[in-house]
């Protein structure tokens, strides 16, 4: 029996756009529960994509057994993993990681308990420290495997490379967009999200979309301030598409 992921973008408040289900359509009902959860808690539909997706890889390998979910154990975990890494192409240990997670989340909303640890045992020990950055860090352990993910080296780029970057725009439309993302740390789709209104230039800020359609104000340096400026009086057509529209 083959599932699979459908979208039906007709649905109410309450009930996830995305399901699991099978060939005859037939619904995964724990993972659907699941999602229909986090749609509840009003999560972006990004957010239920990747959570749905998540499910579906882990539901193709855990179906044929024929076990419910509240059996699973850390031994589950441990043997869904190599699966997982024999696949083609091969997932990042980011990816089964975060498969993993999701998996530990749809076990707990369900349960109401963590994954017993079953036969085997692995232990992750990290430090954390006081939110008020006072006092001496204190070691956490944490159960469950988790795979070492690598660190990427960040190379910056050089004086001249900077330079040769920002030369590089032809228009006050593309340094805005550069230049919000670099000196106010917006994400790409908030920026191509942002509306006319959004901008308050007198004020020296502008109203921002984020992740689960929260806003919140962001200040607008001076440069940004100045690009923005050139651009709404200069090239900017007078429409009510986008803030940054394209032709």
């Amino acid at each position: 029996m083959n599932l699979s992921v459908v979208y039906q973008p007709a649905v109410s408040a309450s009930t996830s756009a995305y399901r699991v289900r099978d060939n005859q359509g037939g619904e995964l009902d724990w993972a659907n529960a699941f999602l229909d959860g986090q749609r509840l808690r009003q999560l972006s539909p990004r957010s239920l994509r990747i959570y749905v997706y998540d499910l579906l890889d882990f539901a193709r390998w855990f179906k044929p057994q024929h076990r419910p979910l509240a059996e699973i154990t850390e031994s589950t975990i441990v043997d869904y993993v190599p699966h997982q890494l024999e696949q083609d192409p091969k997932p990042t240990s980011q990816t089964v990681n975060h498969r993993l997670g999701t998996v530990r989340c749809c076990y707990r909303f369900h349960t109401g308990q963590e994954i017993p640890a079953g036969q085997v045992h692995f232990q992750r020990r990290y430090t954390r420290r006081s939110p008020l950055g006072y006092g001496r860090p204190r070691t956490t352990v944490a159960p469950g495997l988790r795979l070492k993910q690598d660190r990427p080296v960040i190379v910056p780029l050089s004086a001249e490379e900077v330079a040769k970057f920002w030369q590089s725009f032809r228009t006050y439309r593309d340094l805005a967009l550069v230049g919000l993302m670099l000196l106010d740390g917006l994400r790409s789709c908030e920026v191509l999200a942002l509306e006319l209104e959004d901008v308050q230039l007198a004020d020296g800020q502008m109203r921002v979309r984020g992740k689960g359609n929260k806003k919140r104000l962001v200040p607008l340096p001076p440069d940004i301030l100045e690009v923005l400026g050139h651009y709404l009086r200069h090239e900017r057509p007078l429409t009510n598409s986008p803030l940054c529209s394209f032709p």
